[in-house]
């Protein structure tokens, strides 16, 4: 009889189990023999798998979970309301299951592979036929393969130099803009110019009067106190401008990289070439499409902590920055950070950093016996 319905709603969650449809290696499930089955899920520790187990108190069977990234479809429960006449789509999973036999006799593991193999390919579902064979096809011979490695490695030479640890160079590291230790004022230990271009900056100072006047609401604490230090500034203009790149940073930071084009215009909306800008400049192209691994997350930090303390009279309340930029990252790692540039904290204030002269000297990035920073 053919019914017609409206897809409703399709559930998939295919990180968690799904409702199970049985099969029985070994031959079909009788109607009347259902209801008398009793089933749990258990979680085999030693082989790290979600286990089905079945008894009819005579024969236990059990199953192991299928790897939903092996399957090549999707199996789906369609619940059909005949009231609404509406269908509910359910993801479901496939377990096979076979009988548990409590004696194991004594068998040579070669012999008994063998006529495992040769009961599947008589007896065994189409599945089990085509593993079987795949399997077969994969044996190899160790013994040869033992020896080749052998010859291989014989006659592989080991070059020292290789095996040597190279200690990272961090004057070299990008993810720091260049630092004058020797610069005769604070104004003058970084450049704001190699963190944002001069024409970038420039675009974004004639748009100063917009920012100003646009709505406060939704604005964060660090944003608005950054606003009032910098209404009694001699450049006004251009350290709005800084703020707004600050800000276009953090929500940068904050969005999905899989969201990079269509909101991409929600970085910066006063300008999409920023947008563009801050996109390229912190995150980098991979194989799996864009990506923003941990470095250039810290490198787009570092450069917020910089451009924020050259706007606050090179004062930074740390707790108000980390609001502003809503990053998971922990006050220690703020502090970190803080000090790799140069910044030192408040006596005052353990979590105000301030940048001031004489620099102190640069902390080492390798430490031994733990990870490298």
């Amino acid at each position: 009889m053919k019914v017609e319905a409206v897809i409703e709603d399709v559930v998939m969650q295919p990180m968690k189990i799904q409702p199970i449809i049985v099969n029985f290696n070994n031959g079909k499930l009788k109607n009347e023999q259902a209801n008398k089955l009793k089933c749990n899920i258990f979680y085999d520790e030693a082989k790290d798998k979600t286990v089905l187990g079945l008894s009819n108190n005579q024969i236990v069977y059990k199953g192991y979970r299928p790897n939903p990234k092996d399957e090549s479809m999707y199996t789906m429960l369609a619940i059909h309301n005949k009231r609404t006449g509406k269908v509910r789509l359910i993801q479901a999973e496939r377990w096979n299951v076979t009988p548990v036999l409590n004696d194991k006799p004594a068998r040579d593991n070669q012999i008994d592979g063998d006529r495992t193999a040769t009961l599947n390919k008589q007896f065994g579902s189409k599945r089990v036929k085509r593993r079987t064979e795949q399997y077969e096809r994969m044996k190899i011979n160790i013994d040869s393969v033992k020896d080749q490695l052998e010859k291989a490695a014989a006659n592989t030479e080991i070059v020292r130099a290789d095996l040597e640890i190279q200690v990272p160079n961090t004057a070299s590291d990008n993810s720091i803009p260049p630092c004058n230790r020797d610069a005769a004022t604070v104004e003058d230990v970084y450049n704001v110019h190699d963190i944002i271009p001069a024409d970038k900056l420039e675009q974004l100072s004639e748009k100063a009067d917009e920012l100003v006047n646009s709505s406060l609401e939704n604005k964060s604490k660090f944003y608005i106190t950054s606003l009032k230090i910098i209404e009694k500034s001699q450049q006004k203009s251009k350290k709005i401008a800084i703020l707004e790149y600050i800000t276009a940073i953090c929500k940068w930071l904050n969005m999905p990289v899989r969201d990079a084009k269509k909101r991409r215009d929600e970085i910066c909306p006063v300008d999409p070439l920023i947008s563009v800008f801050i996109q390229d400049t912190y995150s980098m192209q991979s194989t799996a499409g864009r990506a923003r691994p941990i470095s250039i997350r810290d490198k787009a930090v570092i450069h917020c902590i910089i451009l924020g303390l050259m706007i606050n009279n090179y004062q930074l309340d740390l707790d108000l920055f980390s609001d502003h930029i809503k990053s998971r990252l922990g006050p220690k790692k703020l502090l970190d950070l803080s000090r790799i540039i140069g910044a030192s904290t408040s006596k005052e204030n353990k979590n105000s950093i301030t940048l001031k002269l004489p620099l102190p000297p640069p902390p080492s990035l390798v430490k031994k016996g733990k990870k490298s920073f």
